[in-house]
């Protein structure tokens, strides 16, 4: 049997599919929402009486439960080897009103394939589709003491100017076709072929090993080279250095300038004027190394929270001191934290010098932006600390600096294992989501483990916040050696 997500994975990548069929992973959710948005949908909707479908429905619940309900909720429909949930379905006379959710704030593209098949299906044994509806949030929304269902969703039947089911009714997809060839894939007819779907969204969890770019590849290898679209061709070829790259099949940019020139000069390439320019930044002392965590929240929890806004629930903050001291900071919060946030930054972090932070514009210094609009009282301060930031990832994502041990790979924890014997591998909380998902059992406390959770998340986010440190005294060295 087959579920729409098998279809997905199919339209999207055969090999993807194939790889991925018999695999069953814990779905761990992103955005966090710690009450069913369906409950609050049913709200929205002033649905009293329903249906609620249950796992493992057989495929007939539904007609024998259509007379007694209006509405239905996360009904089953299943044709042959297909099997669907639609969110809500809504009996409308003889014909049916269908319900979809769409978890962002924007209707910014349809899920075609979704309803399509959906509509299709259902038509197809005989329920009959009047109208498509898709229910998203609304981004203006702000929490205001408690939630507000009728304020938080937005319903349309249209999108860009356009009835949906009339779209869906254009499009012909063929899901029966479709399930036929995935019925007869076999590995030989799933040959790596990159496209748009390899990186969307985070990169594919088998890119890797489609494309050869495995960790155990040379460190200078041509398929390291950035933003390339033929380095595969090239390696096919026999061109495995980035130093053998054609330069004719590259887009020339400074990375990937960088980065040749580093294969060329054993290993290391260095603009020694820009890169000496860059860090004149940081001569003022105290310099402050920080690194924030958050959470974003789906449905907005707090007061004057919009959905899709984020809690800051901790820093790690080293301070670097006129005499070559560090001092070292950490707070993490839990509940409504955002004002002590504000509080015990503002309070630890010095009063001058630099701040750094790595990717800082869209990730430390968007978060101080964002308290401010909501705490108003706070916002001079906070413009004052954003306005001393600098961002520790320019010299290396302009091409000042390029080492060919990165192999393409431009984050902190890269460089981190490049320029320290430190490692995030020797840590219990190893990567950011990591972090929030042991987060948010200690904030939901749903740990018997809460204190064990703290000192993990303080030992991560202080890595992140030393890790910086390490890397600007590794280019203060290089400077010093070249």
């Amino acid at each position: 049997m087959h579920h729409i997500s098998d279809l997905k994975r199919f339209v999207r990548c055969n090999r993807l599919y194939f790889l991925s069929k018999d695999v069953h992973s814990e779905y761990k959710q992103y955005l966090r929402t710690d009450e069913s948005l369906t409950d609050l949908i049913i709200k929205y909707l002033k649905i009293d009486n329903y249906y609620l479908g249950q796992r493992n429905d057989p495929g007939d619940r539904f007609f024998i439960e259509k007379d007694n309900y209006e509405w239905f909720v996360r009904p089953r429909f299943v044709d042959k080897e297909l099997r669907i949930n639609v969110p809500f379905v809504h009996k409308v006379g003889d014909e049916y009103d269908l319900y979809f959710i769409y978890s962002n704030t924007q209707l910014r593209e349809l899920d075609s394939l979704s309803y399509t098949v959906a509509f299709n299906l259902l038509n197809k044994i005989g329920v009959v589709v009047n109208d498509i509806n898709i229910i998203y949030l609304n981004g203006d929304y702000a929490f205001d003491e408690e939630l507000d269902v009728d304020k938080l969703f937005i319903c349309t039947n249209k999108y860009k100017n356009k009835k949906i089911v009339n779209i869906i009714k254009n499009d012909n997809f063929d899901y029966e076709d479709v399930i036929d060839k995935m019925n007869s894939l076999s590995i030989e007819d799933c040959m790596p072929c990159k496209n748009k779907y390899c990186k969307q969204n985070g990169i594919c969890e088998y890119y890797l090993e489609c494309f050869n770019e495995a960790e155990d590849l040379e460190d200078d290898s041509i398929l390291s080279l950035v933003s390339s679209k033929y380095k595969n061709e090239m390696y096919d070829e026999g061109l495995i250095h980035l130093k053998d790259v054609d330069l004719n099949r590259i887009e020339g940019n400074r990375t990937q300038y960088a980065q040749i020139m580093a294969s060329q000069n054993g290993g290391l390439f260095v603009d020694k004027l820009a890169l000496k320019d860059w860090i004149s930044k940081l001569n003022k002392r105290p310099i402050s190394f920080i690194d924030f965590e958050w959470d974003r929240y789906l449905v907005p929890p707090y007061n004057k929270m919009k959905p899709m806004d984020v809690v800051c629930f901790e820093f790690a903050l080293y301070i670097l001191d006129e005499d070559g001291h560090l001092k070292h900071k950490t707070f993490v919060g839990t509940g409504d934290c955002r004002e002590e946030f504000i509080k015990q930054l503002i309070n630890n972090i010095p009063s001058s010098g630099p701040i750094v932070a790595y990717n800082a514009l869209g990730a430390e210094c968007l978060r101080l932006k964002e308290l401010s609009s909501i705490f108003p009282t706070y916002a001079d301060k906070l413009q004052a600390l954003n306005e001393r930031f600098i961002d520790l990832a320019t010299p290396f994502v302009e091409g000042l600096i390029y080492d060919v041990r990165m192999n393409g790979n431009y984050t902190l924890k890269k460089l981190v294992d490049i320029c320290s014997d430190y490692s995030y591998k020797n840590l219990d909380i190893y990567d950011g989501m990591e972090a929030v998902y042991n987060w948010r059992n200690v904030d939901k406390g749903e740990s018997i483990d809460g204190d064990k959770i703290i000192d993990n998340l303080k030992q991560y986010c202080s890595l992140d916040a030393y890790g910086l440190f390490l890397v600007y005294k590794w280019l203060i060295e290089i400077l010093i050696s070249h």
